[in-house]
């Protein structure tokens, strides 16, 4: 009899039992924390072009209707000043301050390369892609455009969506990035991302507050909780991979150095209740870390989901990545640009907030899924296929399309 083990009870490791669930097969969700769901930090989802699987699986969970375009209005860190543009608007670029006349000129030569490469530029295929892997974003684009370019447009699209910097991330995932925002379309759900996350967790057999500190084998059996299971998928972040008991027993050599390189970073995020709106312009105020802050972008909750808070009210979240980001220097920050009176403050942290795509790292992750291992061993996690919750929901899906009946 087949039983399927999931260790993690993120988006991932969810996903993957709801599509084993659909195919007759039962699978026990271990979560070590109360509930279900890391995905919190993100306040709103890309266009369905991109967010292909995140939106199929919106429709199967009955959301649909639940799911509020968000205008495409944003802010943009300047010396000090918040200026507005419309997302992906040529208009809008070209208005920036901070990009002088040659920046500007030097802009629609990102159309050539994008359009040349676009098959290769598959955000759901990285292996096409991995001649674009080996350089940096700040490298490519210093290149190809200007520091300045780099410095306001290439590198806030990395560091607000993913708090960490240009100088250390693969030129293939900002290609893909660039190549889907020409044309942004955002939205999010009526009530938080983590409706996905709760819709999901009620329709399965979830163990949650169950931490799973060791795996052991019997036979062709994965013993997890003193139980045995046919299959284990492992969708925790892959720098705990090896922090389980009994995984490096199980692992080859070459997929222990595969965890071992795996890296995260750390994320902190303030969420901030105000008197009134603070501003009612744009959903988020990206800050370039030419700016030399700690916080990488304001999100106003309210303009993104006008559910989120009582009427008349205002709701932000400040976030920003590093190890020495604190909730004092992110509120420190925000009052550079607004004067807030904040009602009520709660921090959040993630020690492993988002996983890391340095130059390489799409090549290492090819060579990791070609390789063949211990049957019935499975891993899922957007450390596999990029920082997305798209990138959890269709890990699930492969590993759950991966175990057979």
């Amino acid at each position: 009899m087949k039983r399927v083990a999931i260790v993690g009870g993120g988006l991932a490791g969810l996903t993957c039992a709801y599509a084993l669930k659909r195919r007759g097969i039962e699978a026990t969700v271990f979560e070590s924390a109360p509930s279900c769901g890391r995905d919190v930090a993100a306040l709103y989802l890309l266009g369905p072009d991109l967010f292909q699987n995140t939106f199929r699986l919106i429709g199967d969970l009955g959301l649909t209707d639940d799911v509020i375009p968000i205008q495409p209005h944003a802010g943009q860190a300047y010396r000090g000043q918040v200026y507005r543009h419309r997302v992906a608007s040529a208009t809008g670029l070209l208005s920036f301050k901070g990009l002088n006349i040659l920046d500007k000129a030097l802009l629609p030569r990102m159309a050539y390369p994008l359009a040349r490469h676009s098959s290769q530029l598959d955000f759901h295929h990285p292996e096409r892609g991995l001649n674009f892997d080996d350089e940096t974003v700040a490298s490519f684009v210093r290149r190809e455009l200007s520091q300045n370019v780099l410095n306001y447009v290439a590198g806030p699209l990395i560091s607000t969506l993913f708090f960490y910097g240009s100088d250390e991330t693969s030129a293939w995932l900002y290609l893909v990035l660039a190549k889907h925002m020409y044309n942004v379309r955002m939205s999010t759900v009526r009530g938080g991302i983590g409706r996905i996350a709760a819709g999901l967790s009620g329709r399965l057999n979830v163990a949650a507050g169950r931490s799973v500190g060791v795996i052991a084998m019997a036979g062709d059996s994965y013993i997890v909780e003193h139980e045995h299971f046919s299959d284990l998928v492992i969708a925790v972040p892959g720098n705990a991979v090896l922090g389980i008991g009994g995984m490096e027993a199980i692992l080859s050599d070459d997929d222990r150095e595969f965890f071992h390189d795996c890296r995260y970073q750390r994320v902190v995020s303030v969420r901030v209740l105000t008197e009134r709106p603070v501003d009612g312009g744009c959903y988020a105020v990206s800050i370039p870390r030419a700016e030399n802050l700690s916080a990488a972008t304001i999100s106003f909750n309210d303009y993104i989901d006008p559910s989120s808070v009582r009427a008349g009210r205002g709701l932000l979240t400040i976030s920003g990545g590093g190890p020495g980001v604190a909730a004092a220097s992110l509120m420190d920050d925000l009052k550079k640009f607004y004067r807030i009176e904040a009602l009520e403050a709660e921090t959040f942290e993630w020690s492993s907030g988002m996983p890391k795509f340095p130059p390489g790292r799409y090549r290492q992750i090819a060579n990791f899924k070609a390789r063949q291992r211990r049957a019935g061993l499975f891993f899922c996690g957007d450390y596999l296929q990029g920082p997305f919750i798209e990138g959890a929901v269709t890990t699930g899906l492969l590993a759950a399309d991966a175990i057979p009946a």
